[in-house]
């Protein structure tokens, strides 16, 4: 097969678990006589960059650099997961469009995929290759056992975006059955998904390549009990440190050596390191070091300097750290919750205990601290029981299979229209911008669906040049499907429902009228909601311009009506959506109370009643920006207002008010920090202008460009 591995971490180049799966896994992959190609970052590293020395430390491997020109410039909340993520799909799309790939795969961490699985979702892309999802461990999964009880916006944004990108895989395949599990519970708990897809177990391959050579080490001082790992609370080596109080209370000799670098995981985002070395009693202190991180190439010497390995974990997917220790043959003690206790047979290749137990886990070094025999029956088992479970071929070959059964599974047929005509009805409220209406209706005339009906709601309008384009447009000088229908001024939204008053068609697109449609937008659109009868909507990406739509501002992904971020920011989409009309009418249309943010409103009426939407992940609609627009005059001036009363409409919104009100708490902070960093800001400004009317800023300024053209080359 020709497989695609995406993934910005790859070992030796960055990352640090998932980058050594993915150089193990692309390895296995080659040996079998597969097409490998990598889709990674063109990180800078000691190990020089992926294009360049990849293919020598991976031979029969083809490394590609994602272009980040190819995603957006910028987007709103600046999300660098997001960019990325189009990015990579847009890198993706012309290396798969050359010599399409059989496979292609992606982590769920970062939400890497993301922008792949919904152009799958909604543009049937990047066929034939089978869509494969790899669970590492969702960034919720990891917050959540790291106790962090904040929930920041970019938190929620990545939150669902991870898990839309596992939903919407073909195949999901987990190292872990625990994780399989709860990463099933949480796509139903986000109400995402009903369940997870095609999905399956399958290890990761394992082989002891690259952790060095060991070293013998001289007998001498207390024997040493290593935890390699981050010095994470979920991987729990401060219940290491208190079993090793444990111990010594017992009389049992040793030391606990720490390999790995710090987090802010400790209690309300301290350092760990610092809070388990404020619990070390005095005896302890002597016999406890931190190393801090240990290259790769050094842990076979470090490992097989220690007489056992402890991998205290509250809860664990498929440790690298764990295979390795186990790989060189040392016995191992570690929890048995998630993968941990799917790699380790109790009493056979380790021991094991449950989580969050100093004394069951000072039981389980004490006997083997004390006990030579023991330890070197279940080292000798534990370097058996990697071979047997992480065999690279045998992965592989199960692989191959479930790849095979995917492809047969995830052929979609094609939709069947509907028999109606119009299919879509585009309403244009209108009221006071002729300089702009015509662009409008040009690029809504331009699309390459043509069972279209453009309605243009005359709301009132007083200039003259808008009498003169109404008289233009039902003259028909914008073609026989545009026709004009008038009401006495009441708002965008009372426009907008007398639209839907007059549509006709299956579908209903309202438009602003000084705004523009890429020509496949509503084509693209009508092809996602006939492909998935149940969403309310779809739509798109979003960029922003003033003049030219080609010169592209800011960006905007939105990710769904999802009901725990819904109150706190409009996450759905802009006004331009393609809606079912039958949900329009059923949640009564738009609200004419409401000056603005009532397409926000329409979004909260749908998920309160459970619909969905869905993104194409394509910058097709595009926004213009005025400084006498309605967002400026009106949404911005009484912000606080607008919002308070869409909260007020939907006070049974969320399904979780205590994680909404932390997102809001990290809203509040945040507009904090920014104002004090906007006054830095100001002030740094003053300081450059001023500095900049001195004769010598503009010698400077050159000697530090020719300083940077120089470190360039």
């Amino acid at each position: 097969m020709r497989i695609c591995l995406v993934s910005r971490e790859f070992a030796p180049f960055f990352g640090a678990g998932i980058g050594t799966y993915a150089a193990e896994w692309v390895r296995a992959l080659a040996a079998a006589g597969h097409e490998v190609h990598v889709l990674t970052r063109d990180h800078r590293s000691p190990a020089g960059r992926p294009t360049d020395t990849g293919p020598d430390l991976f031979p029969g491997v083809t490394f590609h650099a994602v272009d980040p020109k190819l995603g957006p410039p910028r987007l709103d909340h600046n999300y660098a997961y997001a960019r990325h993520s189009l990015a990579a799909l847009a890198t993706l799309r012309q290396i798969h469009n050359r010599h399409p790939f059989d496979a292609i795969e992606y982590p769920e961490y970062w939400a890497e995929g993301h922008a792949i699985s919904q152009a799958r979702r909604t543009l049937d892309d990047l066929r034939p290759a089978v869509l494969i999802c790899r669970l590492h461990m969702s960034s919720a999964l990891c917050r959540e056992l790291d106790a962090d009880e904040t929930y920041p916006h970019y938190a929620a944004y990545l939150d669902i975006m991870e898990h839309e990108s596992i939903a919407h895989a073909d195949l999901v395949l987990s190292p872990s059955t625990e994780l399989l599990a709860m990463t099933a519970g949480r796509v139903r708990a986000m109400r995402i998904a009903s369940g997870l897809p095609r999905a399956a177990v399958l290890r990761y391959p394992f082989t002891p390549a690259g952790l060095g050579e060991p070293e013998s080490s001289e007998a001498g001082g207390p024997p040493t009990v290593l935890c390699v790992g981050r010095v994470e609370r979920r991987k729990g080596q401060d219940l290491l440190a208190r079993a090793s109080r444990l111990l010594l209370e017992r009389g049992v000799d040793h030391r606990i050596v720490f390999a790995g670098g710090d987090t802010g995981s400790g209690p309300f985002g301290r350092s760990m390191r610092r809070s388990i070395e404020r619990t070390l009693t005095e005896s302890q202190r002597p016999r406890t070091g931190f190393l801090g991180p240990v290259p790769r190439e050094r842990l076979a010497a470090l490992i097989e300097s220690a007489a056992v390995c402890a991998f205290p974990a509250r809860w664990d997917n498929f440790p690298n750290t764990l295979l390795e220790a186990m790989s060189l043959g040392k016995p191992v003690v570690t929890t048995d919750a998630g993968g941990p206790g799917e790699i380790v047979e109790h009493g056979v290749s380790g021991l094991a205990c449950q989580p969050e137990s100093p004394h069951a886990l000072a039981d389980r070094i004490e006997a083997l601290l004390t006990n030579p025999g023991l330890r070197t029956k279940l080292g000798d088992a534990a370097r058996q029981r990697v071979e047997t479970l992480c065999e690279p071929a045998a992965v592989v070959e199960r692989f191959e299979s479930l790849v095979r059964e995917a492809r047969s599974a995830t052929q979609r047929p094609s939709p069947t229209a509907a028999q109606r005509d119009p299919a879509v009805s585009v309403i244009v409220p209108f009221y006071d911008l002729p300089e702009f209406l015509p662009a409008t209706l040009e690029s809504i005339n331009q699309q390459t669906f043509d069972s279209i009906e453009t309605i243009v709601v005359d709301d009132g309008s007083t200039r003259a040049e808008s009498a003169a384009l109404m008289k233009r447009i039902e003259a028909g000088g914008f073609g026989d499907r545009t026709r004009v229908v008038r009401r006495d001024n009441g708002g965008l939204s009372a426009a907008r429902n007398t639209g839907i008053e007059h549509a006709r068609g299956e579908f209903i697109l309202p438009v602003d009228a000084d705004d523009l449609l890429d020509p496949t937008y509503i084509e693209k659109t009508v092809g996602v909601l006939r492909n998935e009868p149940d969403l309310a909507y779809a739509t798109a990406l979003v960029s922003y311009f003033r003049e030219d739509p080609a010169r592209r501002g800011y960006g905007w992904v939105p990710v769904g009506p999802h009901r725990d971020l819904l109150l706190i920011h409009n996450c759905a989409g802009c006004c331009m959506a393609m809606f079912r009309a039958a949900a329009l009418r059923d949640i009564g249309g738009y609200c004419e109370q409401l000056t603005a943010y009532e397409d926000w409103d329409v979004y909260c009426s749908l998920a309160e009643r459970d619909q969905k939407g869905a993104i194409i992940p394509e910058f097709l609609l595009f926004y213009r920006t005025r400084a006498d627009s309605l967002l400026r005059t009106e949404a911005e001036v009484r912000k606080q207002h607008l919002h308070a009363a869409v909260i007020a409409r939907h006070p049974n919104l969320p399904t979780d008010h205590a994680r909404v009100l932390k997102t809001m708490l990290s809203e509040k902070m945040e507009a904090g920090n920014m104002g004090r960093a906007g006054l830095r800001y100001r002030v740094a400004d003053r300081a450059n202008t001023a500095l900049k009317r001195l004769p010598m800023h503009a010698a400077i300024k050159g000697m530090a460009e020719r300083v940077i053209d120089i470190k360039n080359r």
